[in-house]
């Protein structure tokens, strides 16, 4: 069983470690502080990691299931967005026209 301070935590989740803190004042991760140092588990932050996972997937799925106005908007636009594009390059700067060279005499080419 691996032991995270606080900082290694915030660093494993990915996010600040004031925003740990405020996680941890709600008691949706559980820690101890000892002294000055906070200790959480990993296996405690790997199972709110998982809940996270799982209640956010869950909402998405429910946000789609129901056609909310919102989702549906998004949907539309992204789709009229591909359907709309007929050139197949990434967007960026356009191309610049080739440049037109000189004519070659007969005789130069056969020189060179």
């Amino acid at each position: 069983m691996r032991t995270l301070d606080l900082i290694e935590c915030a660093e494993f989740l990915k996010i600040d470690r004031t925003t740990l803190l405020d996680i941890v004042h709600r008691g949706d991760i559980l820690g101890a502080k000892i002294g000055r140092a906070w200790v959480f588990l990993e296996d405690d932050v790997v199972a709110y990691l998982r809940e996270q996972v799982q209640a956010q997937t869950q909402k998405r799925i429910e946000q789609i299931r129901c056609g909310s106005p919102e989702t549906d908007a998004r949907v539309d636009k992204a789709i009229r967005k591909q359907l709309s594009q007929t050139d197949p390059r990434r967007p960026g700067r356009k191309a610049r026209p080739l440049p037109r060279l000189p004519e070659l005499d007969a005789s130069a080419a056969m020189a060179a």
